[in-house]
């Protein structure tokens, strides 16, 4: 029997470089939506074979975004008709979750990791971190939460490269390159999680910002504390998670205590 292969879909912000408002990529090495590098959400080598369904939600322009505006969140809704048949769909941006405070619902969408944020607080009973693109922006879209008493918030703005996030078209080449991003991400949370830093005594760490998972290896060099991210959950949703197949033969005694 053929393995069944659920398509993942994804939620894009409107950028300038789309040339399309939909794409189906049902393989790996199928032409994306973007030249972005793998680690990138839509470049569909990302997601470990699984098929993606794109959709762009044209007028989520960056900017208004990040700011919640009502046409970012309108367009968000309608993207999201469009992945309707997907069992899961999650979104390229943390700031999507402004659509958490529509009164409309969803049955299918993770707008964002801090929609991981239920389960974090439930991992620990220390302060939740929560690494973002943007610490005041992220501060404004939390303000309201009900676990904002616990959260902890470190932002990368200040990082080379990062701030061009925040602007309406950030395509590889921008003013940033995943080297430098990488760097960004271990100079903050190298900060942070040592002395006297904002996450040093979290119990659990969510990731907002969607370019933040494919360098979840850094993040973990400086913390033993539970990440969280949308981009983890969605493989091990729909692809093979734990499960790596036929188990390999045992190379020795088990040791039990």
């Amino acid at each position: 029997m053929p393995d069944i292969k659920p398509q993942l879909g994804v939620i894009l912000c409107d950028l300038d470089s789309y040339p399309v408002d939909y794409i189906e990529c049902l393989t790996p090495d199928a032409p994306g939506i973007s030249n972005n590098p793998v680690g990138f959400f839509e470049n569909p080598a990302s997601w470990q074979g699984l098929p993606v369904a794109y959709a762009v939600a044209r007028g989520a322009r960056v900017e208004p975004l990040v700011a919640g505006e009502p046409e970012a969140i309108d367009a968000f809704w309608a993207a999201s008709e469009k992945l309707a048949r997907c069992p899961l769909v999650i979104t390229d941006c943390g700031f999507f979750f402004y659509a958490r405070k529509d009164t409309r619902r969803t049955a299918n969408v993770i707008t964002s990791g801090l929609d991981l944020l239920p389960i974090a607080s439930v991992l620990s009973s220390k302060d939740i971190g929560v690494l973002t693109v943007s610490e005041t922006l992220a501060a404004k879209l939390l303000a309201d939460h009900a676990l904002s008493p616990r959260i902890v918030i470190a932002g990368m703005e200040s990082e080379p490269g990062w701030a061009t996030m925040l602007t309406n078209d950030h395509a590889l080449g921008n003013g940033w390159d995943q080297e430098m991003l990488k760097e960004g991400v271990a100079s903050v949370v190298k900060r942070e999680f040592g002395p006297g830093g904002r996450l040093e005594n979290i119990g659990v760490l969510v990731l907002e910002c969607t370019l933040l998972p494919e360098f979840r290896q850094e993040i973990r060099k400086y913390t033993s504390v539970p990440i969280l991210d949308i981009a983890s959950f969605a493989l091990n949703a729909l692809g093979k998670g734990f499960d790596v197949g036929e188990a390999p033969a045992p190379v020795g005694p088990a040791m039990s205590r």
